[in-house]
């Protein structure tokens, strides 16, 4: 166990996000302390950071990143960075300075790899060059759908494999809630940027079923979906049908997911799809010929039992396949995760590896076109990596990048949908959230309904 007293501070919460990325949770402990080091604390493994009493936060965890990298003999990439939202400080620095000269400043002030300096470079451009809009004029919407035919082993979403009559209650609920917030919306003149329906899997759905709640949608909140990015996440392909897909197209819906993780058959088995990899093929051949204009395709670095030729393969099937938005996440094994359950310490192996899949993913990426339009990161990934993702230029999701900035309202309906409000004058956001069981959700309707009202206080 070791210990780290840091001085000069009254919160250690940010030096003990940078020490989990170095040591596990149970081998260390950090504790806020003011003073001069006394004898008796400092045994074998103890030590005392910033001695000379520095009040700069980021020179504190500059101090601290160098004496755990010594006692580790690890450098992770990201530096003293352990935020979700790694963009924010770069886009922060380039309203004073130039996009390379962040990349410098990134370097000196937070210790980033030359390798994640660029990155978040390339991702400043293109958003720079390709958003445009103040983005808390409008509002964005998020509708969950918690539903999925079976439970992957790394998930930890508000996702059930659930019957078709708790699917329909579930829905006929939604459909309320939406309503309630399309009236709210109207009196208080809030209009839409974009609109996306995740889960779990939306397209659990039957047909009848999302034309209802897309016809709702669009009515309550008066709004064309052939006018504004709407996306609908058809994740799982053994959910995907010719006749759901073309009620979408018919709906207007342009944006759809297709979310293979892996192109290996005994990955996907591993994990726990009921799906194997021409599955997923079929699905990208039912919407080319449907003609949406946009999909989007998942895979996932550090899957079990695979190595660096298995994430190569997938990678080049999907950009062969046409995906317009590839997003490549880092595993993350997170609490309620069968993936976690069963090794707690699982996102702490093959760090070198999954490290050496992302290097490939933008080599190959960008070689085929694809540029990085938005980055964001999880607690327990592999190596204390990234998700990033990539579009062919002109085809990233307006979604994507809003909710990444935190600087948009979103309006957040259905189970496990985490709304917010967000305060231009104070640069704030105020989180609004439903709970995640979707029984719950139902059993404490009038609740989730009247929560509807916080987001115009």
């Amino acid at each position: 166990m070791y210990r780290f007293y840091i001085n000069n501070i009254d919160d250690d919460y940010h030096y003990m996000e940078l020490a989990r990325v170095f040591l596990p949770d149970d081998g260390f402990e950090t504790i806020a302390y003011r003073g001069r080091p006394v004898a008796h604390l400092l045994g074998s493994n103890s030590f005392f950071v910033n001695e000379k009493g520095s009040d700069d936060r980021e020179e504190i965890k500059r101090e601290f990143y160098r004496l755990l990298s010594d006692i580790t003999g690890m450098r992770p990439p990201w530096g003293t960075l352990t935020g979700v939202r790694p963009l924010k400080p770069a886009l922060d620095i380039c309203r004073e300075s130039s996009v390379s000269e962040m990349e410098q400043i990134l370097r000196n002030r937070y210790l980033l790899s030359d390798s994640k300096a660029s990155l978040l470079a390339d991702i400043a451009d293109y958003q720079l060059g390709n958003v445009t809009g103040i983005p808390w004029e409008k509002a964005s919407m998020y509708i969950g759908i918690p539903f999925c035919p079976t439970r992957c082993a790394y998930c930890s979403f508000a996702s059930n494999v659930a019957p078709a009559e708790d699917r329909e209650a579930y829905l006929e609920n939604l459909l309320r809630e939406v309503l309630y917030a399309g009236d709210l919306a109207e009196v208080h003149g809030t209009e839409l940027e974009s609109i996306y329906i995740g889960g779990g899997t939306p397209t659990t759905l039957s047909s009848e079923q999302l034309e209802r709640l897309i016809r709702r949608v669009s009515e309550a909140y008066h709004v064309d979906p052939y006018g504004i990015e709407f996306t609908v996440e058809a994740g799982r392909p053994d959910t995907i049908t010719k006749e759901k897909l073309e009620t979408l197209k018919e709906l207007g819906i342009s944006r759809i997911s297709i979310n293979p993780q892996s192109m290996k058959d005994e990955t996907l088995r591993l994990i726990g799809r009921d799906h194997n990899a021409d599955d997923i093929r079929e699905g990208f051949r039912i919407a080319r010929r449907t003609g949406f204009d946009v999909i989007n395709a998942d895979l996932i670095a550090g899957l079990p039992e695979e190595d660096l030729h298995d994430f190569e393969a997938s990678l080049r099937e999907i950009i062969d396949l046409g995906a317009e938005n590839i997003t490549i996440h880092t595993l993350s094994v997170k609490r309620g995760s069968r993936l976690r359950d069963n090794d707690p310490g699982y996102y702490r192996h093959n760090a070198e590896t999954v490290s050496a899949m992302l290097d490939l993913s933008r080599e190959m990426l960008c070689s085929a076109g694809y540029r990085p339009y938005y980055i964001y990161r999880q607690k327990h990934q592999i190596g204390a990596l990234e998700n990033v993702g990539w579009c062919l230029p002109g085809k990233h999701s307006i979604y994507n990048i809003r909710i990444m900035e935190d600087k948009q309202t979103v309006i957040g309906l259905g189970a496990g949908a985490v709304g917010k409000v967000y305060h231009p004058d104070a640069d704030r956001l105020e989180r609004i959230a439903n709970v995640s069981n979707y029984k719950i959700y139902s059993e404490r309707f009038d609740e989730m309904i009247s929560r509807k009202n916080d987001y115009y206080k």
